[in-house]
């Protein structure tokens, strides 16, 4: 970077109020927290008992609840507090331009034929789109990027807006490398467990193959902002900050946060739990395209996100997500993996159920996040399988 555009840099920064992301200091609230599955991936490369290791652990996880936490996974804390702090100024800007780069309404040509909405589409969700019980509107926004294993669309040829423009450099390597390193290892362990030969699902199902969208891994990294809520909001909404759902897609990585507010749902009793923090550490859940490529031996979790205890309520959640697919044209069930595993235990499309792809799975449920009404439906059903689309005020935890 040249003396001229660090300092054009350092302009557009101050034009966006750009600083350190305040975490909000660990809650003295007394709430049973879910410690999860620590998957310490400074492991993976000592070797096949080290891999096996913790395919073990991971097994457990995935079984259970779906959800688990790595850590070393390569990213430096510096940099992730970066990437906090620039996902915080992606918001600092005008109702106008928002309006502008509304989530879903431009399309490149490889996106043309695919049904993407606010909730896949490059762009901003405002603040009010979805509407809660009550008939109250959310408190949420956020902003999608889409084709980041793809620098020539990526950069050339999808507008942002100014701050993120500048910022295309950072935002591409943390979600690129979460897909070719950090997913990559977690798949391969993913391998192991189904007892296929290793980076069968990286390298079959998810490969990165530069500005080829057709033949790679699918997905999207979402920078996302939970605005403080009143007393008014919780009591309308049952405390939801975010609606109980699964995710469509395959894994979802989150950075960890101190606010506590991330819950699971218990597939055991039912209960809903919230997920402790580790500093610098990542949360990975299962979504249901790994659910139905399993036949059900991996759990989509279900989790929700519940609105700040008064101990933490002048806090904002911030975070940044990616939401990792398959190839659009990969068939959901196991019949695709082959895993000696899964025909051992007898997982096994379920008779009567037609096959059905990725691309069928994720333009189905997209359509029902789109909508703006969150009418609850606690058994979603889509092409025959049950899936969890919107849970509002079920069993609210009172802290």
């Amino acid at each position: 970077m040249t003396s001229h555009q660090d300092e054009t840099v350092q302009q557009i920064r101050k034009q966006y109020n750009f600083r350190p992301f305040v975490d909000a200091p660990a809650s003295n609230e007394k709430v049973d927290l879910l410690d999860l599955t620590v998957i310490d991936l400074s492991k993976f490369d000592s070797g096949p008992d080290a891999r096996k290791e913790l395919a073990t652990s991971l097994e457990k996880a995935l079984t259970e609840y779906g959800f688990f936490r790595v850590v070393n996974h390569g990213f430096s804390p510096e940099f992730l507090d970066h990437m906090k702090s620039v996902a915080q100024s992606t918001f600092e800007t005008t109702d106008e331009v928002k309006s502008k780069f509304f989530a879903g309404e431009t399309k490149i040509e490889e996106d043309k034929d695919l049904e993407l909405g606010v909730i896949r589409g490059t762009g901003f969700k405002p603040r009010g789109y979805w509407k809660y019980s009550n008939d109250t509107p959310d408190n949420v926004e956020f902003y999608n990027f889409r084709h980041f294993l793809h620098p020539e669309i990526f950069h050339n040829r999808i507008e942002y807006p100014e701050f993120v423009q500048y910022h295309l450099d950072d935002i591409r390597k943390y979600f690129s490398e979460l897909h070719t390193e950090v997913q990559r290892k977690v798949l391969t362990l993913m391998d192991i467990i189904l007892e296929i030969p290793e980076g069968t699902l990286y390298n079959n199902f998810f490969p990165a193959i530069e500005n080829d969208t057709l033949n790679s891994g699918t997905g999207f990294g979402r920078f996302l902002l939970y605005h403080p809520v009143d007393q008014e909001y919780n009591k309308k909404t049952s405390s939801t900050w975010m609606r109980g759902h699964t995710d469509a897609g395959a894994l979802t990585f989150i950075l960890s946060q101190s606010i506590l507010s991330l819950q699971i749902r218990s597939y055991a009793d039912n209960q809903w739990k919230y997920v402790s923090h580790v500093p610098n550490s990542i949360i990975v859940n299962i979504g249901d395209t790994f659910k139905f490529l399993t036949d059900g031996y991996f759990k989509s979790s279900i989790h929700r996100v519940h609105t700040a205890p008064e101990d933490q309520k002048n806090y904002t959640r911030n975070t940044v997500i990616y939401f990792a697919s398959p190839k659009l044209d990969i068939y959901m069930d196991s019949g695709s993996l082959a895993s000696p595993k899964l025909k051992r235990l007898g997982y096994k499309l379920d008779d009567g159920l037609e096959r059905i792809t990725v691309r069928q799975w994720d333009e189905a449920k997209g359509k029902f996040f789109n909508k703006t009404s969150a009418n609850r439906k606690t058994n979603l059903t889509l092409y025959g399988r049950e899936s969890v689309g919107s849970l509002i005020g079920e069993n609210p935890i009172q802290v």
